[in-house]
């Protein structure tokens, strides 16, 4: 059955830029510096969370007498100067994808966990910001992801129905979102892998962007 598709809805981090693995460097070194690290299973929980969630957890895990405003800022400062000093690490067929939906007259907005300034310099570097119609970032939600709001957002920015705009993701909290809100949920699996059960779940399960425009090609998705 063919799915009719008006917008495309874009994650960020681990979606169009490379910058989920960024993150986990950042963990790393300066969660060296801090005397702390975390795992895969953690990565897992936090990936599309806001930052209050974050700092909540890290708060769980290593006391309230850990100084995770200080940490998170300089972890934050290890992937700004990062992005400064190599550019923005864009992912596998993002700039394609983004000219088809164009060509096609598909609507697109980003919907990203992360704020604005992080979002508007990955967006302008990378040289895609004249392709989105719409952002919903996020310091303007209340609830973050797996939580739809912020899909219920960029939806109505975009004036069309849940049902038929696509969200792309590669996070586990992510997808739920999506799934959680009754959109067209397309994984493209970034460093979290889904199992047999989310993947039953999906409306597709991409291996990189150029897929999507292949399953519009062949019909799974029109316009």
């Amino acid at each position: 059955m063919a799915h009719k598709v008006k917008a495309v809805i874009f994650d960020q981090d681990g979606l169009m830029f490379d910058t989920e693995r960024l993150s986990v460097e950042a963990w790393n070194i300066v969660g060296k510096r801090f005397g702390i690290s975390v795992g895969d299973e953690f990565f897992d929980g936090i990936r599309g969370s806001k930052p209050d969630t974050v700092k909540r957890l890290l708060n769980e895990m290593f006391g309230p007498e850990f100084d995770t405003d200080r940490f998170l800022e300089e972890k934050r400062a290890f992937s700004y100067d990062q992005i400064r000093k190599y550019g923005v690490p864009v992912k596998k067929g993002l700039k394609e994808l983004l000219t088809y939906l164009k060509e096609k007259g598909i609507k697109t907005a980003v919907a990203t966990s992360s704020g604005r300034q992080w979002t508007e310099q990955n967006v302008g570097g990378a040289g895609i910001d004249g392709f989105f119609d719409a952002y919903a970032f996020g310091e303007m939600v209340t609830h973050a992801k797996p939580d739809p709001e912020i899909f219920y957002l960029a939806a109505d920015m975009l004036g069309e129905k849940p049902e038929e705009c696509m969200v792309l993701e590669d996070s586990f909290n992510g997808i739920s979102a999506a799934l959680n809100g009754g959109f067209l949920a397309v994984m493209v699996p970034d460093l979290s892998i889904p199992g047999p059960e989310l993947t039953a779940k999906l409306t597709a399960k991409c291996d990189s962007l150029l897929d999507v425009i292949r399953l519009f090609e062949e019909g799974f998705f029109t316009v």
